[in-house]
């Protein structure tokens, strides 16, 4: 474990919680991670796949985000590779992974709850994997797994990973949670509470950020000139606009693109097709796109050093919304800003 953490992903050591979390899950144990946005969680189980002589599935609510943490694993030296729902990716990629991955020269597999749910197939190849006991699984943002309603079915049924292949360990990483909805999730999965261990770091305090609230100022659209002058004022690093609808992020988009000529913009939302999500979180890895309206879609995960301003133009709808949105900014540890606007309406 030291010695992957070291020569592989060139770490000094650890933080907080990190190697625990990584033994537990190692000796077989169902673990669930509290760390704080970046707080480190997907070190946990890169290193777990590294040392582990099989395949680490990890189940994650973003293509997006997917790609993302597949991109910088192979950045390391970790192979590893992405399966997707619907037929986009083609068959014969999808068969080349799996071959790739019965020749064990594949260490990580990304894919969505949707992937395991709906395809019997990929259901007999992991039986074939549990049966060598070469398989285990992760379960990315598991705070998915509460908000399945709303979110996504097939979140509400990541219970059948314990049914089917009750001996393979999973780990289970998020920032947000309460104990009831621990126990919330544990059950839904019908995990064993003699053979669960929670590892959750001492502190979700992140010192650089700067929090600053205020009143929305909502006659003839003040708030815009509030949220332009906010920008004009941070042109050297990146910003992100949560709103609270679709409609509210385009017309926020749209009103910026007036009074903005020299900035690039762009906005992202579940109304998207999936070729246009694509193609503005391309955009916004590459760095086209300096300032983004956005709903919450555009959260978790969200990996950008370089995010020095998150605004939220209407207060957000819970904490577990909040800790996720401003959690986006001062990844690199540097002094990052959070403007939360709010209105007698919130």
């Amino acid at each position: 474990v030291l010695l992957a953490m070291k020569k592989i992903f060139e770490f000094n050591e650890f933080r907080e919680g990190q190697l625990e979390a990584i033994i537990s899950y190692l000796n077989g144990k169902d673990t669930f991670v509290f760390m704080k946005t970046g707080g480190g969680k997907t070190l946990c189980y890169a290193i777990s796949a590294v040392c582990f002589n099989g395949l680490t599935i990890v189940f994650s609510p973003l293509k997006a985000l997917m790609k993302d943490q597949k991109r910088e694993l192979i950045k390391a030296g970790v192979p590893c590779a992405t399966l997707y729902a619907n037929l986009a990716q083609g068959a014969c990629v999808q068969e080349k992974i799996f071959e790739e991955i019965a020749c064990g020269l594949i260490k990580v597999l990304f894919v969505t709850p949707e992937k395991l749910v709906s395809n019997e197939g990929f259901c007999r190849f992991i039986t074939r994997l549990y049966e060598q006991q070469k398989v285990r699984f992760v379960i990315d943002e598991a705070h998915c797994i509460i908000a399945y309603q709303d979110f996504r079915e097939a979140w509400g049924r990541l219970g059948i990973l314990k049914q089917h292949w009750k001996l393979a360990p999973i780990m289970l990483l998020t920032a947000t949670c309460t104990q009831p909805e621990v126990d919330e999730i544990r059950a839904n999965l019908t995990i064993e509470k003699d053979n669960f261990a929670i590892i959750r770091s001492s502190t979700s305090h992140r010192p650089e950020m700067i929090f600053n609230v205020q009143e929305r100022k909502e006659i003839r659209d003040q708030y815009i000139n509030d949220i332009i002058d906010i920008i004009n004022a941070n042109l050297l690093g990146r910003i992100i606009i949560y709103c609270a609808t679709h409609f509210s992020c385009e017309y926020l988009y749209n009103k910026l693109q007036e009074n903005l000529t020299d900035v690039s913009l762009g906005y992202f939302h579940g109304g998207l097709c999936d070729d246009e999500r694509e193609t503005t979180m391309n955009n916004w890895t590459s760095n086209q796109i300096q300032i983004m309206v956005a709903t919450s879609a555009f959260g978790m995960g969200i990996n950008s050093s370089n995010i020095r301003v998150v605004i939220h133009v209407g207060a957000p709808m819970s904490i577990t919304n909040l800790i996720q949105e401003a959690g986006r900014a001062g990844r690199d540890g540097n002094t990052a800003t959070n403007v939360i606007f709010y209105s007698k309406k919130d």
